[in-house]
């Protein structure tokens, strides 16, 4: 296999440059420009690149995370596309980039933009979002709670796992009293089997 087919191959044009130390840097697909701008682009046909390994979704999502990227419009698109395809994919392998993912500076804003994306692995995140919770005391959602939480918190793996599942609970054990106002009583525990069943 040559140079350029194995480029081809590549899931992200920043992962498909190649460096010799006579020859430079071989960037056959535009990753420097990429690089640059902050962008996470699939090389040729981000949908064929997603059929080959759907773990390639969450791996374009960590990328974003981590490094604070934007993910190009056609990537978005296929990640949405192909997501049912991540059902197929190994719970280690998936566990192995969502914690990575988790850890990213820009966490949050890549769990809130690909929450769909998100939902497919980690299904007991679905119902926390778009849940009102009717409480003075909180003005979010429960999924928007949940992503403020992760973005005050340091960006330690345990804590954060944590913080994703402390609340989603709270449509499971929805009361409203003679006021209207909302409330959650025992949903710690039923946060914590969530938690255990993820």
């Amino acid at each position: 296999v040559g140079l350029r087919e194995d480029l081809a191959r590549r899931d992200f044009t920043i992962n498909a440059m190649a460096y010799h130390p006579v020859r430079g840097l071989t960037d056959l697909f535009g990753g420097q420009a990429d690089l640059a701008a902050g962008i996470v682009r699939c090389v040729g046909e981000a949908d064929r690149r997603f059929r080959e390994d759907a773990l390639r979704i969450l791996r374009g999502l960590r990328f974003a995370a981590c490094l604070g990227f934007a993910v190009e419009e056609a990537a978005a698109r296929a990640m949405r596309g192909e997501q049912g395809r991540l059902r197929g994919v190994s719970a280690e392998r998936v566990n192995a980039e969502l914690c990575r993912l988790l850890t990213g500076r820009n966490a949050a804003g890549t769990l809130r933009a690909f929450a769909d994306v998100i939902g497919t692995v980690l299904p007991e995140t679905a119902p926390m979002r778009g849940f009102l919770q009717n409480n003075p005391h909180h003005c979010r959602d429960v999924w928007e709670h949940t992503l403020t939480a992760l973005e005050t918190s340091p960006p330690d793996r345990l804590v954060r796992l944590a913080l994703l599942f402390h609340d989603s609970g709270k449509p499971f054990t929805y009361t409203e009293d003679e006021s209207g106002v909302g409330h959650f009583h025992g949903h710690p525990a039923v946060s914590g089997r969530l938690a255990d069943r993820a």
